[in-house]
């Protein structure tokens, strides 16, 4: 029993000790692989030199940054002397230092390849580093030129290189501009190599709750991994052009720089992103402007414009515009906007606008306004807006509040004429109805009941339309026109009464008010019918006019008739 636990003991102290060989040697694994997956020239260096053969101090660097250097001593002086002193600095930048920008240097595993650099006065190749203040190098900051456009963003490293063919010597410059980094820094020098320091933007709260406002910023984000959108996000400068010609987004005659581009006139011939238009763009698919367009604007499917719209858009689908829009807007599907609108919005389903609209609507579906209309809202089926100064056309009407005229099978305006009645007339002893719109012009949906003893109720449905001027302080006149349904338990042949009323409505208190007035009355049923309900609930009205048709089994009788009743609210 000793024994065993004598060997137990030793054996769990030989399993212990190998354990904790087997997780140092893991972490260092791990740690040096994350090592190896530096690039060579992004190592850093710190070493110094004082009046140093470079031959020589090329072996000391070599064995800092882990690297073997290639080289043809015939083509590259290395025997002349250098000085400097270089501390945690990209072994890429110390080289460049050392050979002063005229060697060509690449990477190919551990190896370090330097060659001359071919001189060409109309080729001048950039390229060093964008660091902060505290020496790191800036990821995705944008290095461009304005003349011809070229551009370049940053690596992880804070490294760019790009070439820019034929510079004009009296206009060459270089722009760098970063995010959250101080304004535009201009190079007006020609040297190949840059360290370029880009200081940070003092935070300005005013700027951040409009930021925070542009909830549609994420719009143009069509890919935030692209360098076309990384460039858009550092370059604030607007820059001009007379013409573009492009493919899609990024690809054309304005390059990686178009999002910050306004032109006079635009070709995109799938889709394209400007800063936006002077005159006119047209789109085989699509056009996307991040600011405002002016004159003419067309695209197969959509238009996208982050700004102000003045002129003509027409999309084949939709018409999208963050801001105010003082043009005419035609779509196949939707028009929207997210500022005011002054003009005209076509549209094959929906018109919608979250400001105010000072102009005409006209949908297939629906139009909505969040807030004023001064104007028409036309659509086969909906209109929506809160106060309105004109007039609404559509199936079903809403606003709060409307100076105006609104047409359709029901309108419901918020601060307008509600009523419900109770009533009584020579066919149907109880009536109730309801009324909503405008006293101007109201919509009727109502029903009524002849209570009696039989096998089936006779009853009625219906449809109406009125206006109710005013003519004292409590008296009202009531004009209206409607069509009900008479029935004998179900449907089962027509038998519509029509009716035109004249009547006057006086208001006892807030509220409530009594009705009366007389009626003229035309029914229109089939003749061939045998089961119509009885017309008149007792004796009723003597039938001035009645007409067979005999050829439609039609038939029709005309009478004066009399209603009354009380209203509510």
């Amino acid at each position: 029993m000793g024994v065993f636990n004598f060997w137990s003991t030793v054996h769990g102290r030989r399993t212990s000790a190998a354990l904790i060989l087997f997780s140092f040697l893991f972490v260092f694994k791990v740690f040096s692989a994350k090592a190896q997956e530096v690039p060579v020239l992004e190592r850093k260096v710190t070493i110094s030199a004082q009046n140093e053969r470079i031959d020589l101090l090329l072996k000391r660097i070599s064995q800092e940054a882990g690297c073997v250097f290639s080289y043809s001593s015939s083509a590259i002086d290395v025997s002349r002397n250098v000085s400097g002193n270089f501390t945690n600095r990209p072994l890429r930048e110390v080289l460049e230092v050392i050979f002063e920008g005229k060697v060509q240097i690449k990477q190919k595993g551990v190896y370090v390849i330097l060659a001359p650099k071919p001189s060409s006065p109309k080729d001048v190749v950039i390229s060093g580093y964008v660091v902060d203040e505290a020496g790191q190098g800036i990821r995705d900051a944008t290095v461009y030129d304005p003349i011809t456009l070229q551009s370049s963003t940053t690596d992880e490293f804070g490294y760019f290189q790009f070439e820019v063919k034929n510079p004009a010597a009296e206009n060459f410059e270089l722009i760098v501009n970063k995010k959250d980094f101080s304004d535009t820094l201009l190079l007006e020098e020609k040297s190949s190599f840059q360290k370029i320091l880009l200081k940070a933007e003092e935070v300005n709260f005013d700027e951040v709750g409009k930021n925070l406002a542009s909830s549609a910023k994420t719009f143009w984000a069509w890919t935030k991994n692209s360098v076309g959108f990384t460039n858009l996000e550092n370059v604030r400068d607007t820059i001009n052009r007379d013409f573009q010609i492009s493919l899609i987004p990024f690809i054309g005659t304005n390059r990686k720089l178009s999002g910050s581009v306004i032109n006079n006139y635009s070709v995109n011939l799938l889709g394209g992103f400007s800063g936006g238009t002077n005159k006119a763009e047209l789109g085989g698919l699509f056009n996307i402007n991040k600011g405002d367009m002016k004159s003419v604007q067309l695209a197969g499917l959509f238009n996208q414009v982050g700004g102000k719209v003045k002129g003509l858009q027409m999309a084949g689908l939709i018409n999208a515009t963050l801001d105010s829009v003082d043009a005419v807007q035609v779509a196949g599907l939707v028009n929207f906007t997210t500022g005011n609108v002054n003009g005209l919005q076509l549209a094959g389903v929906m018109n919608m606008t979250t400001s105010n609209l000072q102009g005409t609507q006209v949908a297939g579906v629906a139009n909505y306004t969040h807030r004023d209309v001064t104007g028409a809202q036309v659509s086969g089926i909906l209109n929506i807006a809160r106060n309105v100064v004109g007039s609404q056309f559509g199936l079903f009407n809403y606003s709060d509040s409307i100076q105006g005229v609104p047409v359709g099978l029901i309108s419901f305006v918020r601060h307008g004429y509600h009523k419900v009645e109770i009533g009584t007339d020579e066919v149907l002893p109880i009536n109730i109805s309801l009324r909503t719109g405008t006293r101007s012009f109201y919509n009727m949906i109502f029903a009524g009941v002849r209570p009696e003893q039989a096998d089936s109720v006779t009853w009625a449905f219906g449809y109406g339309i009125g206006t109710s001027p005013k003519l004292g302080k409590k008296t009202f006149l009531n004009i209206e026109l409607s069509s009900e349904q008479l029935i004998k338990g179900n449907v089962a042949a027509l038998n519509l009464v029509n009716r035109a009323y004249f009547g006057f409505d006086y208001q006892l208190a807030k509220g409530f008010g009594l009705f009366a007035g007389p009626t003229l009355n035309y029914r229109v049923f089939d003749s061939s019918y045998t089961d119509h309900p009885k017309l008149f609930t007792n004796s009723g009205p003597t039938i001035q006019s009645e007409k067979f048709y005999s050829t439609n089994d039609i038939a029709t009788q005309l009478w004066w008739g009399f209603r009354a009743g009380v209203r509510f609210f």
